[in-house]
């Protein structure tokens, strides 16, 4: 197999379970329409901010709704985003890199939820190296042949300043809009939350026969 046909084996690979993990959730209504809505909004924010190389929200927002809604929403937020907002920007082989790198950084942030140990300025930093990493590979992949070590350094080595802005651009994002992001989507979650408690027993009156 040739390195492209590897790699986009790869890609719908990780694309197709990640949208059947989705999927098995079984989301509501309501689910669905609040992942498309931040799918929407993670998309609107990478393009509102195109005159600004690699500084988006879209990273912040699809890592904390993986944070507070769970992996299986983070990762459909963040694929659909970089598929929606490319219809602004251009489809091309990029497309698929980018839908899993965005989708991986929405089950991090699912992660990073319980592990709560590592402050969230350090792996929004961690994302966007990743999510650099991954997405100079469709250079790579776009260029044809088997690309050498030699020629994914040097790609690397040119992404380094995107990548750097991409960083500090999430860490800036976080602490704008970060705490107040995330207790907006608690309170639209435990709208979702229904509780079955059982119901207190019923007393039932009893005939006694009247005193004599």
């Amino acid at each position: 197999m040739t390195w492209q046909l590897t790699t986009f084996t790869l890609l719908a690979l990780v694309l197709g379970l990640g949208f059947a993990w989705y999927e098995r959730t079984h989301p509501s209504s309501k689910v669905l329409a609040m992942v498309a809505t931040l799918a929407a909004l993670a998309a609107l924010g990478r393009i509102a901010f195109a005159p600004l190389p690699n500084v988006k929200p879209t990273t912040d927002i699809v890592f904390l709704t993986g944070y507070v809604l769970g992996g299986a929403p983070g990762f459909a937020v963040g694929a659909l985003a970089a598929l929606s907002s490319n219809l602004v920007f251009g489809q091309g082989p990029w497309t698929p890199w980018q839908m899993v790198a965005w989708g991986l950084v929405g089950t991090l942030g699912a992660g990073w939820a319980v592990l709560l140990r590592v402050p969230t300025a350090v792996v929004l930093v961690l994302c966007a190296l990743l999510f650099g990493a991954l997405t100079n590979l469709s250079t790579l992949t776009a260029a044809g042949g088997t690309p050498s070590l030699g020629q994914w350094a040097a790609v690397e080595a040119t992404g380094l300043p995107f990548d750097l802005a991409h960083a500090v651009g999430n860490v800036v994002f976080f602490l704008a809009f970060g705490p107040a992001f995330v207790r907006v989507l608690r309170r639209y979650r435990g709208r979702l939350e229904v509780r079955w408690t059982p119901a207190p027993p019923t007393l039932i009156p009893t005939v006694t026969d009247p005193p004599r």
